[in-house]
């Protein structure tokens, strides 16, 4: 399988596992990974996923990828070229944005294009010291949307932006921390150390902040007071309180 889907407690983890192409994106790998984030999502289990702990739900996603690169971008062998290839992508990038769960890219190698897309889809991201992004749009003809150019000029900055997608810069792993694109640089078991200690924080919290950092409007859709009120009006804030008070880690149930 060229994606596969598994489980580690409260994490879902979706991992590229096509390293003889460089894990390169077609529409049939996008349209796994959109499935495997809606299932996780979804449900405690996704088809092909071992199942947590007493029916346990997935409370974070790490996205992973086998091999020396994490995506090598568009399958130039024919997948960019499919018809089905920028709805697939499309709806991969979204999947991810629009998911409750905080979304961890584990990134061990480069990525590329397409690659450095879906990292700019997910909402945090681990490198490992072999780590890279660039976007080589101009050498092969191509032009990317304007959410690829905006979302990287919102967590790379303008100028940074600017660089990678005009002059072709790479950024590496020690700038993409200082950038903050990066949360840190580790490898595949910082990664995953960091994925349970963010399914520890309490869910309703960071579905709330998820949204309205990806809302072109934050102001102008209902839906996020009503999940501001909720979240104060929740089990998981007196479970903090009781927490605080007896001097304990609080059990999180994002209800």
């Amino acid at each position: 399988m060229t994606v596969e889907v598994g489980r580690d407690g409260a994490i879902g983890i979706i991992t590229l596992n096509d390293p003889d192409r460089r894990n390169a994106l077609d529409a049939a790998k996008a349209q796994k990974i959109a499935e495997a984030v809606r299932g996780f999502a979804g449900s405690p289990d996704v088809a092909g996923a071992p199942a947590g702990e007493a029916g346990q739900p997935v409370r974070a996603i790490l996205l992973r990828a086998q091999g020396p690169a994490f995506c090598a971008g568009a399958d130039l062998a024919g997948g960019v070229y499919a018809t089905e290839f920028f709805e697939s992508i499309t709806q991969m990038l979204q999947a991810i944005t629009n998911s409750p769960l905080p979304v961890i890219a584990d990134v061990q190698g480069p990525a590329v294009g397409a690659g450095c897309q879906l990292l700019l889809a997910c909402d945090l991201r681990v490198f490992g010291e072999k780590a890279a992004i660039w976007v080589p749009a101009a050498e092969h003809g191509f032009a990317l949307d304007a959410w690829t150019h905006e979302r990287l000029k919102e967590m790379l900055g303008g100028a940074v932006a600017r660089n990678v997608m005009i002059g072709a810069a790479k950024v590496g792993s020690e700038q993409a921390v200082a950038l903050g694109f990066a949360v840190k640089i580790g490898d595949d078991a910082t990664a995953l150390d960091y994925a349970h200690s963010m399914a520890a924080l309490s869910p309703l919290s960071m579905e709330h902040s998820k949204r309205v950092l990806n809302s072109p409007d934050p102001s102008q859709d209902e839906s996020l007071e009503k999940l501001f009120y909720a979240a104060w009006a929740s089990e998981d804030v007196k479970e903090a309180r009781a927490a605080r008070k007896e001097r304990r880690a609080p059990k999180f149930t994002g209800r």
